[in-house]
C-alpha cells in the first residue's frame, strides 16, 4: 500500500484588507473532500486508484481564504481487494481510505502553510508552544 503521487492541480488563494492585529481571535478552519476516484493502469506504476479531492482554509472573521485541487494515485499490490466497483460508485477498504485521507490533510497542510506565509495569513495548524517554568537552574557547562 502506498501514495505513488500527490499532485495539487489548481490553487486559489487571497487575503483581505482587514487587519489581523486589530481582529483579534481569528479563527482557522480546514477540511478536504474526497470528489471522486477512478481506477486506472500506468505503465510504470501499474494499476492505482486515481482519488482527486479539494482542499480549503477558511479565515473568520473573513480574513482570507486558500483553496486547492489535486489528486494523488493509490497503488496496492491487491489493489482489487482494497477497492471494489459496484453500481458506478467505488467501495474503499477502511485502510487504504485512512491513508488516502491522511496524505490528502498531511501534503495539503504543508502546501497552505507556504501559501498562507506568503499571504501574511495565520498558518492553518497549531503549532506546539512550550511551557517555561518562572524559574529555571541548569548545571554549568564545564
Amino acid at each position: 500500500m502506498s501514495i505513488v503521487n500527490f499532485r495539487i492541480k489548481k490553487m486559489s488563494a487571497e487575503r483581505s484588507e482587514l487587519d489581523a492585529t486589530e481582529l483579534g481571535n481569528v479563527d482557522v478552519n480546514s477540511n478536504f473532500l474526497i470528489v471522486s476516484m477512478t481506477k486506472k493502469k500506468d505503465p510504470t506504476v501499474g494499476d492505482y486508484l486515481q482519488v482527486n479531492f479539494k482542499f480549503n482554509v477558511y479565515y473568520t472573521p473573513n480574513l482570507g481564504r486558500i483553496d486547492m485541487e489535486g489528486l494523488l494515485w493509490y497503488s496496492d499490490k491487491d489493489l482489487d481487494k482494497a477497492v471494489t466497483e459496484a453500481s458506478g460508485k467505488i467501495e474503499i477498504q477502511p485502510e487504504p481510505l485512512k491513508e488516502i485521507s491522511t496524505t490528502i490533510l498531511r501534503d495539503s497542510l504543508l502546501e497552505a502553510i507556504d501559501v498562507a506565509r506568503k499571504l501574511r495569513l495565520p498558518i492553518p495548524i497549531n503549532l506546539p508552544k512550550v511551557n517555561v517554568p518562572k524559574e529555571a537552574k541548569f548545571p554549568k557547562a564545564a
